[in-house]
Parts: structure tokens; C-alpha cells; sequence
């Protein structure tokens, strides 16, 4: 994940940008300054959601093929590359 510059550099910006908005523009966006017990949790939580992101991601979905009945009985007309 930390190898992309360009990603590292957006998730910097993002935590300064997040740390600007929260500590000082309380007024305009409704906020209050956090305690450094708080800012702490939050960098915990952002860290430990990255990963699981990525476990999260590998895990395989089957496919479910689709539906061509529907519930009054009727089929739907065939569409798209399989009804050729």
C-alpha cells in the first residue's frame, strides 16, 4: 500500500487537511478540538480499517446468474451478448 507516492502523499494530505477542518474551523464546520487521547483513537481506527479493506477485498464473490422469470410469471426479453 505505501510503496505509491501519490497515495501516501493524498493520505497526508487528507489527515493535515482533516486536523486543519477539526482544530481550527470549529465555528464553520461544527466541530470541537479533539483531545490527543481522541486523535489518537481516530489514527488507530483509520489504520486498522486499511487493512481489513484489504482482506475484506480478497475475499471471492461468486456470481449469481440472472433472473429471467419474474414474479407475475412472465420471462424477461433476452438482452445483450447471450441472446445472440
Amino acid at each position: 500500500m505505501f510503496d505509491s507516492w501519490l497515495f501516501v502523499g493524498i493520505l497526508v494530505l487528507t489527515v493535515a487537511f482533516q486536523i486543519i477542518i477539526v482544530e481550527f474551523l470549529g465555528a464553520l464546520a461544527s466541530t470541537v478540538p479533539l483531545s490527543w487521547h481522541l486523535w489518537l483513537l481516530c489514527i488507530l481506527i483509520g489504520a486498522v480499517s486499511m487493512p481489513i479493506a484489504v482482506v475484506i477485498k480478497c475475499i471471492p464473490v461468486k456470481k449469481s446468474e440472472p433472473k429471467l422469470q419474474h414474479h407475475d410469471g412472465y420471462e424477461e426479453i433476452p438482452s445483450g451478448p447471450e441472446s445472440a
